[in-house]
């Protein structure tokens, strides 16, 4: 015999899971089989004659197990990206590249893919206190999406590292930031910075900054890396979005 489930008793819609626990009736068919609260799809599901491989035996009673609903066309799989220890440098950055162009494939929200884009280099490189991005605007840098403290919202073109590099429109090494004339300090316990300026065509969008608790964190390697995850968010960019 094949029992199915009541309605919701409320007549609303049923949970997609549903559990003794929720429908009263349902534990009285199953009784002890069925924990309490506990989804049927946490059992193995084998396929048991013409009830299919949805169907649960418990203590001779067969429960037919409605399939989960579709799964949204928009909907994300969970991303896991991976930390590396930066002892191959260039093959650890073209792997976290690769990384940075499956996140970002098929997204073109800008906004959206500058914060990823730092969530993503906060959690893989080691050594960080702050990453993120300034872009231009009116003549400015304004602090875009970044991971780290609360950061200083606007700098100057040629003031601090990141105006620099902005100006020089290159990428530049700190190994100490004390050492540094005119060093913008948004956070105490940063000890040295590279920072990489965003460049689409001729036109200098903005920069990628990164900052270290430790000195002389960041090296010409880094600075190679860094460079190419820069190019990999650049890609994503849409010309209304440096308009």
């Amino acid at each position: 015999m094949t029992e199915r489930f009541p309605e919701h008793p409320a007549g609303g819609v049923p949970p997609e899971y549903p559990s003794a626990a929720f429908y009263p009736e349902l534990g009285a068919i199953v009784g002890s089989s069925l924990c309490m609260g506990t989804s049927p799809y946490e059992r193995e599901r084998r396929p048991r004659g013409r009830f299919g491989e949805n169907a649960v035996a418990e203590r001779g009673t067969r429960l037919a197990i409605p399939p989960p609903p579709p799964r949204s066309r928009d909907a994300m799989t969970t991303f896991v990206g991976k930390r590396y220890d930066f002892h191959d440098q260039a093959g650890d950055y073209a792997h976290l590249a690769d990384e940075l162009a499956g996140l970002l494939g098929g997204e073109q929200d800008f906004v959206a893919n500058a914060a990823n884009t730092a969530a993503l280099i906060f959690d893989a490189l080691p050594d960080l206190n702050w990453a993120g991005f300034y872009f231009l605007k009116h003549g400015e840098l304004v602090v875009g999406p970044f991971q780290g403290k609360p950061a200083c919202v606007r700098i100057a073109l040629g003031k601090g590292v990141c105006g620099t590099a902005a100006v020089e429109r290159r990428t530049i090494i700190v190994p100490d930031v004390n050492a540094f004339p005119g060093h913008i300090a948004c956070d105490g316990a940063s000890r040295s910075e590279v920072v990489v300026p965003l460049i689409v065509g001729q036109k200098l969008l903005g920069v990628l900054d990164l900052d270290s608790p430790r000195l002389e964190r960041f090296n010409a390697g880094d600075a190679r890396g860094l460079e190419r995850l820069a190019s990999v968010f650049l890609k994503s960019v849409r010309p209304e979005d440096i308009a």
